[in-house]
């Protein structure tokens, strides 16, 4: 994917950013898609609007990860948008036939605001699954948008900058019967009360709109901040242990908001 010019997967979470350097307290703050709450709209930097995992296009040993986030980036801020510096970026991973806790997890946390920012990653390490995570060992750093860093030392290539958001949606249409907010006005808050508009008693509409969909995303040429990473899949899931892997995404604030 490239980041467009021109007129305007697993699980996904957001989560709490502790107050210590190192540990990072998850409050019950759920969200998914695009601006699907207020604490996500409020900071579009910690809405995940996808993830996606894949085999790696040009080396079948390699696997890659990829989180989307910040929706919505029109054109015009494409060159000004960067990873939000107070949020933990994770991709959490869940090793068995079933799913279970995380028993592995790969950091990453911008250094500074604005897109000379440097991109750190931690892990892969084992962290303590459960509300509370701590900063894994650092295993190394890139520039924010830069598409020639090397591999760092454990063989992990990073990306993070920003792309065409790869997301199909009707969105117009959704905000026709489903009103929450000033649907011309991309970020405005949520409005209250949520209601769904099912004029039938039985639950269905009274009209249908017939035809053929529009994407709102790529027809307005909306970007997000892409998070990819290309990991040897001997690293993801070692041959000492389950080949099987379930990978979800978090994003971590001090406060939750």
């Amino acid at each position: 994917m490239k980041s467009t010019s021109g007129a305007l997967g697993g699980a996904l979470a957001v989560v709490a950013l502790a107050l210590s350097a190192v540990l990072y307290n998850a409050l019950p703050v759920r969200g998914s898609d695009h601006q699907d709450s207020p604490t996500v709209v409020a900071r579009p930097g910690a809405d995940i609007t996808d993830v996606f995992v894949y085999p790696a296009g040009d080396n079948p040993n390699n696997v890659v990860l990829q989180m989307d986030v910040s929706p919505l980036i029109t054109p015009a801020n494409t060159a000004q948008a960067a990873l939000d510096p107070s949020v933990l970026y994770q991709f959490k991973i869940a090793h068995g036939a079933a799913a279970g806790p995380e028993d592995m997890a790969i950091q990453i946390q911008a250094s500074a605001a604005g897109p000379s920012q440097t991109v750190n990653v931690y892990g892969p390490f084992a962290p303590t699954a459960g509300t509370v995570s701590v900063l894994g060992p650092s295993s190394g750093s890139v520039a924010f948008n830069s598409t020639s860093a090397p591999a760092l030392p454990n063989g992990i290539r990073v990306f993070a900058g920003p792309r065409a958001d790869p997301f199909f949606f009707d969105l117009f249409q959704f905000f026709s019967f489903l009103p929450d907010r000033n649907a011309q006005t991309p970020g405005s808050p949520p409005k209250a009360p949520f209601s769904f508009k099912f004029p039938s008693p039985s639950g269905t509409f009274a009209s249908c709109v017939q035809g053929t969909p529009s994407d709102a995303l790529s027809s307005n040429s909306f970007n997000v901040l892409s998070i990819v990473i290309e990991a040897p899949k001997t690293l993801i899931a070692p041959a000492s242990g389950s080949q099987a892997i379930h990978v979800w995404a978090t994003t971590s604030t001090v406060s939750g908001t």
